[in-house]
């Protein structure tokens, strides 16, 4: 399965980096990488299914302590889009600006 970044998913992605860095430890930021890592890897080999459906066939999972809901949607049978990387701290309506 091909795996494809949209532009807000690398902008969020970067931002919570960013973020993550001036509160978290290295350590703490290399675990949060690392669970972008493996959740990318599962999609790459077929475990889209494993995870919880968020709305309108998008799917999400949390990451990085659970602050990060990293969510994605089926493309097609050959590619899985990631379409943004969000920070459950802030307004949850705001999940629904980005996506658009």
């Amino acid at each position: 399965m091909q795996i494809e970044f949209s532009e807000i998913a690398k902008k969020t992605l970067a931002e919570n980096i960013e973020f993550l860095k001036r509160v978290w430890t290295n350590r703490e930021v290399v675990i949060f990488l690392e669970d972008v890592k493996r959740i990318t890897n599962d999609l790459e080999n077929g475990k889209y299914s494993q995870f919880q459906s968020s709305f309108h066939k998008t799917k999400s999972v949390l990451i990085g302590k659970k602050h990060v809901r990293m969510f994605f949607r089926k493309e097609s049978e050959t590619k899985i889009k990631v379409l943004l990387f969000f920070d459950m701290r802030q307004d949850s309506q705001k999940i629904l600006e980005l996506l658009q």
